[in-house]
């Protein structure tokens, strides 16, 4: 099943067929040995996934439901986030060796890379060892928890607090990591990206063209943003006085260069930050609920016609025998 909510059905249920759909999925990810790092991204998605849905339902849970069911969620992402975070940096590592202006592997980049590729390699053989089965156990045992996931009322107004505290929640921290330019408070800004862009997908069905064009707009901002993580914390492992990746000047040119991309990406997501949250938190929730309402109410006509028309079939067939 996809990451959509589906408007024909209560808002409990709907919320909670998604979240064993994404709990099949990232049990199923893990479960595969011979691909598992791509299994780990896999499941780690689906984690960050049901993290969004339940924000987007916590006005409608009962506290200590929410508090629970995050806190297990996040305690099975921190066993996988050592093979992937590793994973990420040399990523990072590699995009910014293609942009220098010197040849590949030189400088200090050569020697942090390899330095990450032995940190890669710890955490892989973690994740064999123990941190895949814990992870597999842990969402295993979520399942019931879940079973019991309900909002009151079952229906989008529910949702319709939590849509409005995590855009407004987003948007403050889009405004302060404006104002600061401190990494702390993009990296904020990237976690509430990342649930709005989740968030949207789940209520895509009310208008696909318009909330699905939104979903791709957070992805591409997230995507920079993590980019630009990605390089805080290059930069702060090169800066590590118990740290040498290379001489001193060539320390300097490594950070020079994150510097400059830091810039760029920057500017780049202040841009893609003003188009996506320019309208306030109030009209932006009330307007994706009457969205909701509208698919919800003409899904809710077709359910019925098509009742009504199974109705008069049988009674067809059954003046027909009677004749």
């Amino acid at each position: 099943m996809s990451y959509r909510l589906d408007p024909a059905i209560p808002m409990s249920e709907a919320l909670r067929r998604v979240a064993f759909a994404e709990l099949d999925l990232a049990h199923g990810s893990l479960s595969t040995p011979p691909d598992r790092q791509s299994g780990v991204h896999s499941a780690r998605k689906c984690l960050k996934r049901l993290r969004s849905l339940l924000l987007l339902a916590r006005p409608g849970m009962p506290e200590p439901a929410f508090a629970n069911l995050t806190d297990r969620l996040a305690a099975i992402a921190r066993g996988l986030a050592p093979a992937r975070d590793a994973h990420a940096l040399i990523d990072a590592v590699d995009k910014l060796d293609r942009e220098t202006e010197k040849g590949p592997g030189q400088g200090p980049i050569h020697s942090l890379r390899a330095w990450l590729e032995k940190r890669r390699h710890a955490a892989e053989q973690n994740l064999e060892r123990s941190a895949a089965s814990d992870a597999m156990r842990g969402l295993l045992e979520l399942r019931p928890a879940f079973a019991g996931l309900a909002v009151y009322p079952d229906d989008f107004r529910s949702l319709t607090k939590g849509l409005r505290r995590c855009y407004r929640t987003t948007r403050q921290c889009f405004k302060d990591g404006l104002a600061t330019d401190r990494d702390e408070d993009l990296h904020e800004w990237r976690k509430g990206v990342q649930h709005h862009w989740r968030q949207m997908q789940l209520l895509a069905p009310c208008w696909p063209s318009e909330l699905t064009a939104r979903a791709e707009a957070a992805r591409s901002l997230s995507q920079v943003l993590g980019d630009d993580h990605d390089i805080s914390l290059l930069g702060r492992l090169v800066s590590t006085p118990t740290m040498t990746f290379g001489s001193p000047d060539e320390t300097a040119a490594f950070l020079k260069r994150c510097h400059k991309r830091h810039k760029a990406l920057r500017e780049e997501a202040g841009t893609q930050g003003e188009l996506l949250f320019a309208e306030r938190s109030r009209p932006f929730a009330e307007r994706i609920e009457a969205y909701w309402s509208i698919a919800a109410s003409g899904a809710a006509k077709a359910v019925a016609e098509s009742r009504l028309d199974n109705v008069v079939a049988f009674g067809e067939l059954r003046t027909g025998r009677a004749s």
